[in-house]
């Protein structure tokens, strides 16, 4: 058997695990299960030393399917509502942030990392980005970001939903509804408008365009023509778990191995900013009205595709969820890397 076959075929197995793992999950009502599934199952075949990878086409395909599924939760209802709350969107941003900026410096004095590595590690929701700053200047550990961030991303990925369920009383509910599935645009439309956004915000040269790109299309569509389908259980499954099967690739033992000095700020930085997000989702939910569990996903430090699709397996407002958590990511992607030139540009 050749090279290529072999590497298929772990491809398929690894598929294949991270689909059963996402069925028991789904089964014990965890949200995101195929997603978990994915990380899973990439993690456990690093970890035994197979020579595996998955295509980073494959997760840009399983990004575009699931930004079409959260932007079309974008209305016009949702715009006005939103109005009303601009000052909690960024109150929201700024104490995510600036939680970050603290637990940087908290973690830059009592370990080996410089500030500027702690704080590209700390920042929620702007991984490639980080990722791509740390890997071109040559004065920040790429490794301990690379950990940092995807330690970060993982860890809220699986403690947010925990929380929310067996915390906040959340449940799991279907996520496709007959009657909407009537009413709405078909979901076939997931290909011209996914297709154009990406391609639009990759021309612009702007961060993440097969999720961001997706995301805002569809929710421009949504604004202007009318509800669209949500897309079938299957095919969001399959987007779920190669997304998820390329975020455990991330995951390098050996990186983990030379960085395990900073594991206990990392876990630690982890829990802070989860417990600030959960005292901010509590004011939110007290001022504008929208359940905890919706304040909470909208506040969380994890990605939009997972707290999204996270909210969309509960029936939560994911347009609230969505909106906040853009936000956050338009901010940290813009003005961040601007702010860390500024400040870090003659030290």
């Amino acid at each position: 058997m050749g090279i290529n076959t072999m590497l298929h075929v772990r491809q398929l197995m690894m598929f294949g695990m991270a689909m059963l793992i996402g069925a028991l999950l789904e089964y014990f009502s965890v949200p995101i299960p195929f997603l978990l599934g994915g990380i899973v199952s990439a993690m456990f075949w690093k970890v035994i030393g197979a020579q595996v990878y998955w295509p980073r086409q494959w997760r840009e395909l399983g990004l575009c399917v699931a930004g079409y599924g959260i932007g079309r939760n974008f209305t016009a209802d949702t715009l006005h509502e939103l109005s009303m709350q601009t000052l909690g969107v960024f109150e929201a941003t700024f104490a995510t942030v600036g939680a970050s900026v603290v637990i940087a410096w908290w973690t830059s004095r009592h370990s080996y990392a410089n500030l500027q590595s702690c704080v590209m590690g700390c920042m929620p929701g702007g991984m490639t980005q980080m990722l791509l700053m740390s890997e071109s200047d040559p004065r920040v550990d790429f490794s301990a970001v690379m950990v940092m961030q995807t330690l970060r991303l993982m860890g809220a990925i699986i403690i947010v939903p925990f929380l929310v369920v067996h915390g906040l009383g959340a449940e799991i509910k279907d996520a496709v509804l007959a009657p909407e599935i009537a009413q709405g645009h078909s979901w076939l439309w997931l290909v011209p408008i996914a297709a154009f956004g990406a391609l639009t915000l990759e021309k612009l040269h702007i961060p993440t365009p097969r999720l961001l790109g997706p995301i805002l299309a569809a929710s421009a569509c949504s604004y202007f023509f009318g509800n669209l389908q949500p897309v079938p259980d299957p095919l969001m499954m399959v987007a779920q778990i190669s997304i998820g099967l390329y975020m455990g690739m991330l995951l390098d033992p050996q990186r983990i191995r030379e960085t395990a000095k900073l594991m206990p700020f990392i876990l630690t930085g982890i829990l802070i900013i989860i417990a600030v997000s959960i005292g901010m989702a509590y004011y939110l939910s007290g001022v504008y009205g929208f359940s905890i569990i919706t304040a909470f996903l909208a506040m969380a430090p994890g990605g939009i595709a997972e707290m999204c699709l996270a909210g969309m397996s509960m029936g939560e407002n994911v347009s609230i969820i969505l909106t906040y958590q853009l936000v956050r990511m338009i901010i940290l992607n813009v003005t961040v890397p601007y702010g860390l030139m500024w400040y870090f540009k003659d030290k």
